[in-house]
């Protein structure tokens, strides 16, 4: 039986809606855990009554090294890349004699490469998710970019997509994350800070516009079922989680995993943030 509210289903390891919809940002801003603090409070999320909306732990390659003498514990976890490729290569081959620890999946940006040049660079064991990141369009989605997202899909990667940072600058806003969710759909999409939260809002302390991931989930099941770049700003504005918690309640199974199929999940430095907000909107049991 699912833990949550939301349909089940056993297709591509997509239990629920809400399956390893959040990986475990706690040693990137703003939270900025130490990585021995990252692992161990990890831990007992993975062993936790939410423990099936967590995904892996994120790390650095730059500090993949320094995993294995931290926990001997079983630990999956997902490595960012900080120097390229190479770094990736590297980093992996750290853990050749460490099976406890396991890599299900690589992050890297874009950068100066293109993306045939990075997807012929990549080399990735079967079975690890590959999410490259592409910058923020600008006022449109450019051809290029728009092929540059084609070249990953083909590859079989996911996009990724920055929707905040530690200024207000770093946030899209609704028309923005709007239009690439529109340009990038249905193709796998990872999205990746300033989504503490299930539903848009104003962050104390802070002032920044943050937005919801449910808001997501809700304008990426829209644009499945043809709406436009519009109406998918509109649904990512709404402030309301009980309308919000509304549309998802009225999906089918096909629906929920059609939306997990393409919105993959995303990064989140505090990953019980997520979990008291599905709570309070009914959302997860």
């Amino acid at each position: 039986m699912c833990p949550i509210k939301t349909p089940c289903d056993t297709v591509e390891g997509v239990s629920t809606l809400l399956d390893r919809l959040v990986d475990d940002a706690a040693i990137f801003p703003p939270g900025n855990a130490p990585l021995d603090v990252a692992i161990r409070e990890h831990l007992g999320h993975r062993s936790s009554a939410y423990a099936s909306l967590i995904g892996p732990l994120l790390v650095r390659d730059v500090d993949v090294a320094r995993v294995p003498g931290l926990t001997h514990e079983p630990l999956q976890i997902g490595v960012i890349a900080t120097s390229g490729p190479r770094g990736l290569e590297q980093s992996a081959a750290t853990l050749h004699d460490f099976p406890h620890v396991q890599v299900v999946a690589v992050e890297i940006p874009l950068g100066e490469l293109s993306a045939g040049e990075l997807v012929s660079a990549l080399t990735v064991p079967e079975g690890v998710a590959v999410s490259v990141e592409l910058p923020r369009p600008g006022v449109y989605v450019s051809d290029d970019w728009l092929a540059a997202a084609d070249e990953i899909a083909v590859a079989g990667f996911q996009a990724k997509f920055r929707t905040g940072g530690v200024e207000p600058s770093a946030y899209p806003d609704e028309r923005e994350l709007a239009m690439v969710l529109a340009a990038l759909v249905p193709r796998q999409l990872k999205l990746t800070a300033g989504l503490h939260r299930a539903v848009r809002n104003t962050q104390a302390g802070t002032g920044f516009e943050q937005h919801g991931f449910v808001n997501v989930m809700v304008a990426v099941h829209r644009l499945l079922a043809g709406g436009t770049a519009d109406e998918a700003a509109e649904v990512l504005a709404i402030r309301d989680g009980a309308v919000l918690a509304a549309d998802v309640g009225s999906w089918s199974d096909d629906d929920a995993l059609a939306v997990r199929r393409t919105f993959r999940g995303f990064g989140c430095c505090g990953v019980t943030e997520p979990y008291e907000d599905l709570l309070e909107l009914g959302l997860i049991a």
